[in-house]
């Protein structure tokens, strides 16, 4: 398997590194032939008599500023390429978006249901992959606020799916889940997501950056071992490249800090943290989350009684399946 991806990069790169070469072969010999070729043509004149070296001077100007004007395509061919490029994806991405409503009208759904209840309910969930279907070993499922729950996969596949699926952006399966209303709830994914700009605005994300005061903002950055940027909360950069994994995981419970919901789904952020910073975010829940319900879709973790509840994440050979790549050639045939 790894060697067919490799295998398919070199022969991208070839084909690119052939595309370039013959490129530059008629870039760079256009340029060497337009010197050449009006003295060429006119130096029998010259030769001859019938043209003075000024007057060949003079033609051989002209000649070249004619050329310049037409080289425009010649000069600008990578730039109208990479343009070609760009559009094609926009494009695509544009149809993609478009047909998304309209994928899988053969494919059950979840039935998503946001209530006035506190609670996360779960019944008979199936959620479709690509190839087998992901559920939950437990049929009927009942998560109440301040409960800690650890959810554990089978080599933690189908977090995503399950994280998706309480979202609301992976409707492709079957079964119920009932949950609190969306403004109450915050979701951490696998990878922190940090927005460019100022580490004040990638704090407050997604509110505005002078939402919070600075007090409050510099004990959730405590709390969760970042005080070392307190001095960088004004200063832009590209904080996704500048922290490290750590850092960043650490930075959006520091965001939960702020915004204090009354649920936080997780899927894979404690396990993306180490020891010591783990420590300071669930001692987090012995305090200010005392009351915050959550629910961590990850890999097991020692039996240190931070979870009071452990479920099971398992595959379904048998159970719906939905493939993105077969709707979407089947919705523009």
């Amino acid at each position: 398997m790894l060697n067919r991806v490799f295998e398919s990069v070199l022969e991208a790169t070839r084909r690119i590194v052939g595309a370039v070469t013959r490129l530059t072969w008629v870039t760079s010999g256009y340029g060497w032939f337009t010197i050449v070729a009006p003295i060429l043509v006119a130096s029998p004149s010259y030769l001859s008599g019938k043209m003075t070296f000024g007057q060949l001077m003079v033609a051989v100007g002209a000649f070249n500023q004619v050329q310049t004007c037409l080289r425009w395509f010649v000069d600008n061919f990578s730039i109208l390429a990479d343009w070609r490029a760009t559009r094609r994806r926009v494009t695509s991405f544009q149809t993609a978006v478009a047909t998304m409503d309209g994928l899988g009208p053969a494919v059950d759904r979840i039935d998503l249901e946001e209530t006035e209840n506190r609670s996360i309910r779960i019944d008979d969930l199936c959620i479709a992959g690509a190839d087998s279907s992901i559920r939950l070993s437990e049929a009927h499922v009942e998560v109440s606020p301040g409960e800690r729950t650890l959810i554990v996969g089978e080599r933690g596949q189908g977090g995503a799916f399950l994280l998706n699926a309480i979202i609301g952006i992976w409707p492709w399966g079957r079964g119920r889940i009932t949950r609190p209303p969306r403004q109450s709830m915050m979701f951490l994914p696998a990878r922190a997501y940090v927005p460019p700009g100022t580490l004040r605005a990638a704090l407050a994300y997604p509110r505005g950056a002078d939402d919070y005061e600075d007090a409050a903002i510099t004990r959730a950055l405590t709390d969760v071992g970042l005080e070392h940027l307190r001095p960088l909360l004004d200063t832009s950069d590209r904080w996704d490249r500048r922290l490290n994994e750590n850092e960043k995981q650490s930075l959006a419970f520091a965001r939960v800090r702020l915004q204090r919901p009354q649920w936080l789904v997780v899927n894979g952020a404690f396990d993306a943290l180490d020891a010591a910073s783990r420590a300071r975010i669930e001692a987090l829940f012995a305090g200010p989350f005392s009351e915050v319900g959550l629910v961590n879709i990850g890999r097991r973790s020692a039996p240190d009684g931070f979870f009071t509840r452990t479920l099971h994440l398992v595959t379904d050979p048998d159970g719906p399946t939905f493939r993105v790549r077969d709707h979407c050639v089947s919705a523009s045939a």
